[in-house]
């Protein structure tokens, strides 16, 4: 049938392998259950659809997304009993006939929504992937000011050597400096500059050290370490735990929609025996 055949070539783009392999796929089933001719007999439109129907009995469905899945197999069911019915006329239905028909397809409808199912495994890849680069994003960011950091601290620690030299040098001079230098106030030159911008290395080497410090807790905390980085990170880390869990549900959910087959051989045996059953009468001239 076409809608099965379009059912087979949806979805996502595919190898040329695959592409072949659907192709031929989807031909295969178009000539298998393509819609009845009108010269076709009430006989042959049943020998037709019963054999269409052993075919849907037994085939297996794609766990791809996009793939010719529960949705496109129910479509398929439909049309081939649209077909048929169409060609041997509402005549020759009976009561149980409609009955079995609708209670098989509300069944298949009941638990119709792979496509539901694939959207959320979507959805919750996206959510995934999207922590994980910010993650991945902050842990970069972190790991440039860290090497900063190392430059910064080795550069103003040589910069504090000095100053403490100058500084000791200055006092030095202060102490060599004689009684007359001092009586006529030539006592050299200040030291209170020299100090004040030894206090500055330090105090700016201790915040960088610090900083340095609690970025190797965020660091942790990005590893996984929901104790760490004073729980920055745990909200991110309890979403992906979350998505994993919904993702297993939908996992098993997706496993029960995707084949159903035993289901699937009882719903086309039911059909079958009904179909076999009915009275058809050939149309007069």
């Amino acid at each position: 049938m076409s809608s099965m055949s379009r059912g087979a070539r949806g979805g996502a783009k595919a190898s040329p392998q695959k592409k072949d392999k659907r192709a031929k796929s989807a031909v295969h089933v178009k000539k298998r259950f393509s819609p009845l001719a009108e010269e076709t007999s009430n006989e042959d439109a049943r020998r037709r659809t019963l054999q269409a129907l052993e075919h849907l009995g037994t085939q297996r469905l794609s766990k791809e997304q996009g793939g010719y899945n529960l949705e496109s197999w129910l479509r398929g069911l439909r049309t081939l009993l649209d077909d048929f019915e169409e060609k041997v006329g509402e005549g020759a239905l009976t009561d149980n006939y409609r009955r079995i028909r609708g209670e098989v397809e509300g069944e298949f409808a009941s638990v119709e929504g792979a496509g539901k199912v694939e959207a959320e495994i979507e959805a919750i890849r996206r959510e995934e992937s999207d922590i994980h680069s910010r993650l991945k994003e902050e842990g970069e960011r972190i790991s440039s000011r860290l090497s900063a950091i190392g430059g910064e601290r080795t550069s103003k620690g040589r910069d504090l050597v000095e100053e403490k030299e100058r500084l000791r040098e200055l006092n030095e001079e202060r102490r060599r400096a004689s009684f007359v230098s001092k009586l006529f106030g030539r006592s050299g030159a200040a030291v209170e500059p020299r100090e004040a911008k030894v206090g500055a290395l330090e105090a700016e080497l201790k915040a960088l050290e610090a900083e340095a410090a609690n970025l190797q807790m965020l660091r942790k905390g990005l590893d996984g370490a929901k104790e760490a980085a004073g729980g920055v990170y745990e909200d991110l880390w309890k979403r992906l735990e979350a998505l994993e869990r919904k993702m297993v549900e939908l996992d098993a959910a997706r496993e029960v929609r995707v084949q159903l087959l035993d289901e699937r051989r009882q719903a086309a045996a039911l059909l079958t025996d009904v179909i076999t059953k009915l009275s058809l009468e050939e149309p007069q001239d």
